[in-house]
């Protein structure tokens, strides 16, 4: 994960990948959105 969040969403897609979207870190809200792909062990930043 890009950016280390707390209070997020956490969304299992169809294709195994989780969206994660939202949340805080260190007391600012943050818009940013990540998918974690398990089959490569990555996290790519999409918004």
């Amino acid at each position: 994960m890009a950016t280390a969040r707390s209070g997020h969403s956490a969304t299992l897609l169809k294709s195994g990948k989780v969206l994660v979207t939202g949340g805080s870190d260190v007391g600012n809200y943050l818009t940013s959105s990540e998918i974690y792909d398990p089959s490569t062990d990555q996290w790519d930043t999409i918004s």
